[in-house]
């Protein structure tokens, strides 16, 4: 498994190139809400896309660099998202229908992997501005007002708020393996939740707060998604496949989680059972976030 995601191609561990495929899954069902996620189908070309409620998808960027990592505002209007088209990586904005997009960042170093807070007033993002680690900021919603969290000899990247607010939560190496921190959402008192000696990635809460869902390497057989309490305790493992299951994300009722695998997107109950496939094809899919 590779050490954290690659900050430059940020698209789920590669998993267009791996060998052999997932088992197969149910068919598509009615999804609870609509899904953002990153897909090539448009001419091999990375961009942000829709997936309806009833399957059917519709395209949101269309621009000829890479788009991805997208995180929606919390009042479902808005999408944040990373993207190489000003050269090196940089955040934008945009509305659902594409036509309105607005550049956050403009640094010369990397700017990624965005997350907006619950309230909407303020974007986590990793960046390797002040250095050629990464480590985590917090910006205004409008770009202004950029504030450094973290400050390790590490890569400190994929912040995930908790629905309070209060918390990020993130991945990092500071410790010689990938682990999943805690920390205030000022970037005090950041805690190790999972101390295990390999790689655990991908934090993502559960909308009540008391769970986070991440992929691990953990068994040492597979890449699969896992469960735990918000304070690290509980760990249950939720899916097992001959290729790497990655990058949670919860249903904003709690009772999902969407993923991807093998360059597919799936969704599961968020205990494991109930399997199904969401996109099918040759395309790549990966990096499912629901619609608050």
């Amino acid at each position: 498994m590779k050490s954290l995601l690659p900050l430059t191609v940020s698209l789920a561990a590669g998993s267009a190139a791996l060998a052999g495929c997932r088992d197969t899954a149910a068919p598509f069902a009615p999804i609870p809400a609509r899904i953002a996620f990153v897909s090539d189908r448009r001419l091999g070309q990375y961009d942000i896309w829709l997936m309806n409620t009833d399957g059917s998808v519709q395209l949101v960027t269309d621009h000829l660099a890479q788009d991805d990592w997208p995180s929606w505002s919390p009042d479902g209007t808005h999408i944040a998202f990373e993207s190489d088209r000003s050269l090196n990586f940089d955040i934008y904005s945009t509305t659902l229908d594409g036509s309105a997009v607005v550049q956050l960042t403009a640094d010369t170093a990397f700017d990624g992997q965005p997350a907006w807070s619950p309230d909407g007033a303020k974007i986590a993002f990793a960046s390797t501005r002040n250095g050629t680690t990464p480590q985590l900021y917090v910006m205004k919603a409008n770009g202004d007002s950029v504030v450094r969290l973290t400050n390790s000899l590490g890569f400190d990247v994929q912040p995930a708020w908790s629905p309070d607010g209060t918390k990020i939560a993130f991945a990092t190496n500071r410790d010689g393996n990938d682990e999943i921190y805690v920390m205030n959402a000022n970037g005090t008192n950041a805690v190790n939740v999972t101390n295990n000696a390999f790689a655990d990635d991908g934090p993502a809460w559960s909308p009540d707060g008391t769970k986070i869902a991440f992929y691990s390497d953990r068994d040492g057989n597979d890449v699969a998604i896992y469960v735990m309490n918000a304070n690290g305790s509980g760990v249950v493992k939720l899916t097992s496949s001959t290729v790497p299951d990655e990058l949670p994300a919860w249903s904003p009722d709690g009772q999902y989680i969407a993923f991807d695998s093998d360059a597919a997107l799936y969704m599961m109950k968020a205990d494991g059972t109930g399997l199904r496939r969401l996109t099918s094809g040759n395309e790549t899919d990966v990096m499912a976030h629901w619609q608050p």
